[in-house]
């Protein structure tokens, strides 16, 4: 997959540089540009983006208060590294919780909604059939995000985006299992069908188990990789 380079020097031209250092850093983590366990040393990443330190700092407390870096003992804040254990028990919650966004979404939908989930499903198939990862990724981001938004209820929205950014650079792991691309987009027509059809309780279903096979295709590429 490539890898953009993220961390560039910032235009100050928006009324909240934290925010805006803030997602920088947060897309570089998500992108593997910053890796799991690397050091965020505000010097170096002030100096890198072109700005004061104060911004940085407050960006880097924004992303331990999410959980995308932690404060380690002679180290400082580092990039987050997730255990397995932990990426499972996020499939586990957003299993139950990507099924009710699914429920509420085939309840709410109007017709301008659906047809926006199907344009992004075609984009999908499309990225499948050229085998563009990359936009693949983005796509399958904004899939998802556009049935939280759909299902209306802001608080499950923000509880999923957060479980999603969470585990990101790790779900990657499981598309990379053989066959898991092809079969996740056969898994986002069924979810769409379900959701234009009005049958909300089809719908959590398809979700849920969409969810439940990327987790064990997250599993079964752990084992595979252990086995070499």
């Amino acid at each position: 997959m490539i890898n953009k380079e993220l961390l560039k020097p910032i235009k100050i031209d928006d009324s909240s540089i934290s925010d805006k250092v803030f997602n920088l850093l947060k897309n570089a983590i998500l992108s593997g540009e910053l890796k799991p366990g690397e050091r965020l040393v505000e010097r170096k990443l002030s100096e890198k983006l072109g700005i004061s330190r104060t911004p940085v700092r407050e960006a880097i407390q924004k992303l331990k208060s999410q959980g995308l870096a932690v404060q380690l003992p002679r180290k400082g804040a580092v990039v987050s590294m997730v255990t397995p254990r932990e990426v499972i028990d996020v499939f586990n919650i957003r299993e139950v919780l990507e099924g009710l966004a699914a429920r509420l979404a085939a309840e709410n939908a109007n017709k301008r909604q659906i047809n926006q989930l199907n344009r992004i499903l075609n984009e999908m198939e499309k990225c499948v059939a050229l085998n563009n990862e990359e936009e693949l990724e983005d796509l399958h981001i904004k899939f998802h995000e556009t049935i939280y938004k759909i299902a209306g209820n802001e608080k499950l929205y923000q509880m999923l985006i957060n479980l999603q950014e969470y585990i990101r650079t790790y779900t990657r792991v499981g598309y990379s299992f053989h066959g898991r691309i092809e079969e996740a987009t056969m898994e986002h027509s069924q979810i769409v069908r379900e959701i234009e059809s009005h049958n909300a309780s089809r719908a959590e279903y398809y979700a849920k188990r969409h969810i439940e096979n990327s987790r064990d295709a997250y599993i079964s590429k752990l084992e595979e990789e252990k086995s070499k």
